[in-house]
Protein backbone atom coordinates (compact mmCIF):
# COMPACT_ATOMS: atom_id res chain seq x y z
CA UNK A 1 0.00 0.00 0.00
CA UNK A 2 2.08 3.18 -1.28
CA UNK A 3 -1.08 6.04 -0.45
CA UNK A 4 -3.06 7.00 1.63
CA UNK A 5 -6.94 8.74 0.64
CA UNK A 6 -10.07 10.23 2.64
CA UNK A 7 -12.91 9.34 1.13
CA UNK A 8 -16.06 10.94 3.46
CA UNK A 9 -15.55 14.62 3.84
CA UNK A 10 -17.94 17.44 4.08
CA UNK A 11 -17.26 21.22 3.58
CA UNK A 12 -20.15 23.71 4.06
CA UNK A 13 -21.70 23.12 1.05
CA UNK A 14 -23.51 20.21 3.05
CA UNK A 15 -26.63 22.23 3.93
CA UNK A 16 -28.33 22.14 7.21
CA UNK A 17 -29.36 19.51 9.60
CA UNK A 18 -31.76 19.33 12.42
CA UNK A 19 -31.51 18.48 15.81
CA UNK A 20 -35.09 18.11 17.50
CA UNK A 21 -36.17 22.33 16.74
CA UNK A 22 -32.87 22.82 16.00
CA UNK A 23 -31.36 23.48 12.41
CA UNK A 24 -27.50 24.16 12.21
CA UNK A 25 -25.08 23.61 9.33
CA UNK A 26 -23.70 20.25 9.06
CA UNK A 27 -19.94 21.95 8.49
CA UNK A 28 -18.40 25.09 7.80
CA UNK A 29 -15.43 24.36 6.50
CA UNK A 30 -14.55 26.14 3.25
CA UNK A 31 -13.33 23.74 0.29
CA UNK A 32 -9.83 25.25 0.03
CA UNK A 33 -9.26 24.37 3.48
CA UNK A 34 -10.29 21.50 3.63
CA UNK A 35 -7.56 20.45 0.47
CA UNK A 36 -4.96 22.16 2.34
CA UNK A 37 -5.87 20.14 6.07
CA UNK A 38 -5.19 16.97 3.80
CA UNK A 39 -2.40 17.88 2.48
CA UNK A 40 -0.90 18.71 6.03
CA UNK A 41 -2.45 15.28 6.56
CA UNK A 42 -0.22 13.35 3.53
CA UNK A 43 -3.19 12.13 2.18
CA UNK A 44 -2.62 11.44 -1.37
CA UNK A 45 -6.49 11.83 -2.30
CA UNK A 46 -9.18 13.53 -0.80
CA UNK A 47 -12.73 12.65 -1.34
CA UNK A 48 -15.08 15.71 -0.98
CA UNK A 49 -18.64 13.80 -0.64
CA UNK A 50 -21.18 16.86 0.39
CA UNK A 51 -24.61 16.14 1.21
CA UNK A 52 -26.45 16.14 -2.40
CA UNK A 53 -24.46 18.82 -4.09
CA UNK A 54 -20.72 18.49 -5.80
CA UNK A 55 -20.58 22.17 -5.21
CA UNK A 56 -17.80 21.61 -2.51
CA UNK A 57 -16.13 18.97 -4.68
CA UNK A 58 -15.62 21.28 -7.84
CA UNK A 59 -14.36 23.96 -5.45
CA UNK A 60 -11.54 22.04 -4.05
CA UNK A 61 -10.60 20.81 -6.98
CA UNK A 62 -10.03 23.94 -8.45
CA UNK A 63 -7.88 25.22 -5.51
CA UNK A 64 -5.51 21.00 -5.42
CA UNK A 65 -2.58 22.77 -7.64
CA UNK A 66 -1.93 25.50 -4.53
CA UNK A 67 -1.23 21.51 -2.88
CA UNK A 68 0.85 19.70 -4.75
CA UNK A 69 0.74 15.91 -3.56
CA UNK A 70 -3.24 16.39 -3.06
CA UNK A 71 -5.68 15.59 -5.48
CA UNK A 72 -9.16 15.98 -5.13
CA UNK A 73 -11.73 13.40 -6.02
CA UNK A 74 -15.39 15.30 -6.83
CA UNK A 75 -17.78 12.90 -4.98
CA UNK A 76 -21.67 13.38 -3.21
CA UNK A 77 -23.13 11.41 -0.27
CA UNK A 78 -26.91 11.20 -1.88
CA UNK A 79 -30.13 10.87 0.18
CA UNK A 80 -31.68 7.63 -1.63
CA UNK A 81 -34.80 6.84 -0.69
CA UNK A 82 -33.36 3.88 0.37
CA UNK A 83 -30.45 5.06 2.46
CA UNK A 84 -27.23 7.00 1.96
CA UNK A 85 -24.61 6.41 -0.97
CA UNK A 86 -21.66 8.00 -2.05
CA UNK A 87 -20.39 8.61 -5.92
CA UNK A 88 -17.50 9.40 -6.28
CA UNK A 89 -15.36 10.82 -9.73
CA UNK A 90 -18.55 12.58 -10.24
CA UNK A 91 -19.43 15.38 -13.12
CA UNK A 92 -22.65 16.41 -11.80
CA UNK A 93 -24.98 16.33 -9.24
CA UNK A 94 -26.97 13.43 -9.03
CA UNK A 95 -30.88 14.55 -7.11
CA UNK A 96 -31.71 13.04 -4.05
CA UNK A 97 -35.00 11.24 -3.60
CA UNK A 98 -34.17 8.45 -5.79
CA UNK A 99 -33.97 5.17 -5.41
CA UNK A 100 -30.88 3.57 -4.34
CA UNK A 101 -30.82 1.34 -7.36
CA UNK A 102 -31.49 4.36 -9.67
CA UNK A 103 -28.75 6.81 -8.15
CA UNK A 104 -26.60 3.96 -8.77
CA UNK A 105 -27.50 3.76 -12.16
CA UNK A 106 -26.73 7.80 -12.62
CA UNK A 107 -23.15 7.68 -10.91
CA UNK A 108 -22.39 4.85 -13.91
CA UNK A 109 -23.86 6.99 -16.45
CA UNK A 110 -20.87 9.20 -15.29
CA UNK A 111 -18.10 6.87 -14.95
CA UNK A 112 -18.01 7.15 -11.21
CA UNK A 113 -17.49 4.89 -8.54
CA UNK A 114 -20.24 3.41 -5.73
CA UNK A 115 -19.36 3.50 -2.37
CA UNK A 116 -22.22 2.31 0.65
CA UNK A 117 -21.16 4.48 3.60
CA UNK A 118 -22.14 3.87 7.19
CA UNK A 119 -24.06 0.72 5.73
CA UNK A 120 -25.15 -0.79 9.11
CA UNK A 121 -25.75 2.26 10.94
CA UNK A 122 -28.60 3.06 13.44
CA UNK A 123 -28.14 6.76 13.77
CA UNK A 124 -27.76 7.81 10.16
CA UNK A 125 -29.41 6.33 7.07
CA UNK A 126 -27.60 3.54 5.71
CA UNK A 127 -27.93 0.85 2.91
CA UNK A 128 -28.23 -1.83 5.61
CA UNK A 129 -29.00 -5.16 3.55
CA UNK A 130 -29.88 -3.88 0.58
CA UNK A 131 -25.67 -3.50 -0.65
CA UNK A 132 -26.66 -6.98 -1.34
CA UNK A 133 -28.81 -6.18 -4.41
CA UNK A 134 -27.12 -3.06 -5.78
CA UNK A 135 -24.60 -2.39 -7.94
CA UNK A 136 -21.55 -1.35 -5.98
CA UNK A 137 -17.52 -1.12 -5.92
CA UNK A 138 -16.86 -0.64 -1.90
CA UNK A 139 -18.12 -0.86 1.31
CA UNK A 140 -16.95 1.99 4.42
CA UNK A 141 -16.00 -0.63 6.89
CA UNK A 142 -14.15 2.39 8.82
CA UNK A 143 -16.34 5.62 9.30
CA UNK A 144 -14.42 8.32 11.36
CA UNK A 145 -17.48 9.20 12.95
CA UNK A 146 -18.83 6.00 14.22
CA UNK A 147 -17.71 5.61 17.62
CA UNK A 148 -20.47 2.75 18.92
CA UNK A 149 -17.85 -0.35 17.48
CA UNK A 150 -21.54 -1.80 16.01
CA UNK A 151 -21.34 0.09 12.95
CA UNK A 152 -18.10 -0.65 11.86
CA UNK A 153 -17.55 -3.76 12.72
CA UNK A 154 -21.06 -4.81 11.18
CA UNK A 155 -19.89 -3.67 8.08
CA UNK A 156 -16.46 -5.18 7.91
CA UNK A 157 -17.53 -8.77 8.53
CA UNK A 158 -20.53 -8.28 5.61
CA UNK A 159 -17.41 -7.70 3.40
CA UNK A 160 -15.48 -10.70 4.29
CA UNK A 161 -17.40 -11.93 1.45
CA UNK A 162 -14.84 -10.33 -1.12
CA UNK A 163 -17.22 -9.35 -3.37
CA UNK A 164 -16.47 -5.24 -2.34
CA UNK A 165 -13.88 -2.95 -2.05
CA UNK A 166 -13.78 -2.22 1.96
CA UNK A 167 -12.39 1.61 2.44
CA UNK A 168 -12.57 3.89 5.32
CA UNK A 169 -12.98 7.80 5.22
CA UNK A 170 -13.15 10.16 8.20
CA UNK A 171 -17.11 11.33 7.57
CA UNK A 172 -15.17 15.18 8.98
CA UNK A 173 -17.41 17.94 9.24
CA UNK A 174 -14.65 19.89 10.51
CA UNK A 175 -10.98 20.04 9.98
CA UNK A 176 -9.07 18.44 12.46
CA UNK A 177 -10.80 15.11 12.52
CA UNK A 178 -9.87 14.47 8.04
CA UNK A 179 -7.82 11.79 7.48
CA UNK A 180 -8.67 9.97 10.82
CA UNK A 181 -9.97 7.01 9.31
CA UNK A 182 -8.59 6.57 5.65
CA UNK A 183 -8.28 3.92 2.63
CA UNK A 184 -4.53 3.05 1.63
CA UNK A 185 -3.89 2.41 -2.17
CA UNK A 186 -1.46 1.18 -4.11
CA UNK A 187 -0.22 4.21 -6.61
CA UNK A 188 -0.82 7.78 -6.47
CA UNK A 189 -3.29 10.35 -6.60
CA UNK A 190 -7.23 10.02 -7.96
CA UNK A 191 -6.72 7.85 -10.65
CA UNK A 192 -4.52 5.09 -8.11
CA UNK A 193 -7.59 5.12 -6.26
CA UNK A 194 -10.13 4.57 -8.48
CA UNK A 195 -7.81 1.50 -10.20
CA UNK A 196 -7.39 0.16 -6.50
CA UNK A 197 -11.12 -0.05 -5.52
CA UNK A 198 -11.75 -1.87 -9.00
CA UNK A 199 -9.57 -4.02 -7.95
CA UNK A 200 -10.68 -4.49 -4.63
CA UNK A 201 -6.60 -3.99 -3.10
CA UNK A 202 -7.90 -1.17 -0.94
CA UNK A 203 -7.98 -1.56 2.94
CA UNK A 204 -9.32 0.60 5.75
CA UNK A 205 -6.90 2.34 8.53
CA UNK A 206 -6.44 4.95 10.76
CA UNK A 207 -10.08 4.83 13.35
CA UNK A 208 -12.88 6.49 14.50
CA UNK A 209 -12.79 10.13 15.92
CA UNK A 210 -12.16 10.54 19.63
CA UNK A 211 -14.51 12.34 21.56
CA UNK A 212 -12.27 15.73 21.50
CA UNK A 213 -13.01 16.19 17.85
CA UNK A 214 -16.40 15.89 17.82
CA UNK A 215 -17.09 18.15 20.43
CA UNK A 216 -13.86 20.40 18.48
CA UNK A 217 -16.49 20.31 15.44
CA UNK A 218 -19.62 21.59 17.33
CA UNK A 219 -17.83 24.27 19.33
CA UNK A 220 -16.53 25.12 15.89
CA UNK A 221 -19.89 24.90 13.48
CA UNK A 222 -21.50 27.05 16.68
CA UNK A 223 -18.83 29.85 16.86
CA UNK A 224 -18.82 30.27 13.19
CA UNK A 225 -22.76 30.40 13.23
CA UNK A 226 -22.64 33.00 15.74
CA UNK A 227 -19.93 35.03 13.76
CA UNK A 228 -22.52 34.76 10.63
CA UNK A 229 -25.56 35.98 12.84
CA UNK A 230 -23.66 38.73 14.22
CA UNK A 231 -22.45 39.89 11.16
CA UNK A 232 -25.73 39.82 9.98
CA UNK A 233 -27.04 42.00 13.11
CA UNK A 234 -24.69 44.51 12.58
CA UNK A 235 -25.75 45.16 8.45
CA UNK A 236 -22.19 43.64 7.39
CA UNK A 237 -23.02 42.84 3.65
CA UNK A 238 -21.90 38.98 2.61
CA UNK A 239 -21.92 37.71 -1.01
CA UNK A 240 -24.46 34.65 -0.55
CA UNK A 241 -23.48 31.97 -2.89
CA UNK A 242 -26.42 30.55 -4.59
CA UNK A 243 -25.04 26.90 -3.10
CA UNK A 244 -24.46 28.14 0.35
CA UNK A 245 -27.71 27.09 2.48
CA UNK A 246 -26.41 28.39 5.61
CA UNK A 247 -25.58 31.62 4.47
CA UNK A 248 -29.31 31.82 2.81
CA UNK A 249 -30.55 31.01 6.19
CA UNK A 250 -28.74 33.30 7.96
CA UNK A 251 -29.65 35.74 5.89
CA UNK A 252 -33.98 34.98 5.53
CA UNK A 253 -34.33 34.64 9.46
CA UNK A 254 -35.60 37.09 11.77
CA UNK A 255 -33.40 39.47 14.55
CA UNK A 256 -35.32 37.69 17.54
CA UNK A 257 -34.70 34.52 16.36
CA UNK A 258 -31.03 35.41 15.89
CA UNK A 259 -30.91 36.85 19.07
CA UNK A 260 -31.95 34.07 20.82
CA UNK A 261 -29.59 31.38 18.68
CA UNK A 262 -26.51 33.67 19.95
CA UNK A 263 -27.75 33.73 23.11
CA UNK A 264 -28.06 30.05 23.15
CA UNK A 265 -24.94 29.01 21.79
CA UNK A 266 -23.22 31.01 24.44
CA UNK A 267 -24.44 28.85 26.76
CA UNK A 268 -23.28 25.87 24.76
CA UNK A 269 -19.33 27.34 25.02
CA UNK A 270 -19.53 27.34 28.69
CA UNK A 271 -17.10 24.23 30.19
CA UNK A 272 -17.84 21.37 30.53
CA UNK A 273 -21.18 21.35 28.68
CA UNK A 274 -19.51 20.74 25.22
CA UNK A 275 -18.14 17.75 26.54
CA UNK A 276 -21.33 16.81 28.63
CA UNK A 277 -23.27 16.92 25.41
CA UNK A 278 -20.68 14.56 23.46
CA UNK A 279 -20.74 12.07 26.33
CA UNK A 280 -24.45 11.69 26.33
CA UNK A 281 -24.49 11.48 22.43
CA UNK A 282 -21.84 9.15 22.37
CA UNK A 283 -23.91 7.36 25.37
CA UNK A 284 -27.03 7.48 23.28
CA UNK A 285 -25.33 5.79 20.18
CA UNK A 286 -24.03 3.23 21.45
CA UNK A 287 -27.35 2.69 23.66
CA UNK A 288 -28.67 2.34 19.80
CA UNK A 289 -26.49 0.27 18.51
CA UNK A 290 -26.18 -2.45 21.45
CA UNK A 291 -28.97 -4.61 20.25
CA UNK A 292 -30.07 -5.56 16.52
CA UNK A 293 -30.67 -2.57 13.82
CA UNK A 294 -33.65 -2.26 12.80
CA UNK A 295 -32.81 -1.02 9.44
CA UNK A 296 -36.20 0.60 8.21
CA UNK A 297 -35.60 2.91 11.28
CA UNK A 298 -31.97 3.58 10.40
CA UNK A 299 -33.23 4.71 6.97
CA UNK A 300 -35.67 7.51 8.12
CA UNK A 301 -32.59 8.99 10.51
CA UNK A 302 -31.46 12.32 9.04
CA UNK A 303 -27.81 13.61 10.15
Amino acid sequence: MGSRADLHVHTKYSGLARLGFLRFPESVSEPRDVVKQANRKGLSVVCVTDHNTIRGGVLAKDHAKEFPGTEVVIGEEISTLDGELIGLFLNETVPKDLSAAESVDRIRAQGGLTVAPHPFSAHVPGLGSRVDTLNLDALEVLNGGHVDGYANDKAAEHARSGRWATVGGSDSHSLPPIGCSYTEFDGQGAEGLRKSVLNKSTKAGGSPMPIGLHVAWSVEVAFASDRLLIGSLLGRSVEVDEYDVTMKKVRDIGTGKKILAIAGSIVFFVPPIPYLVGIIGQRRIRMMNSGPMHEEDSRKRLI
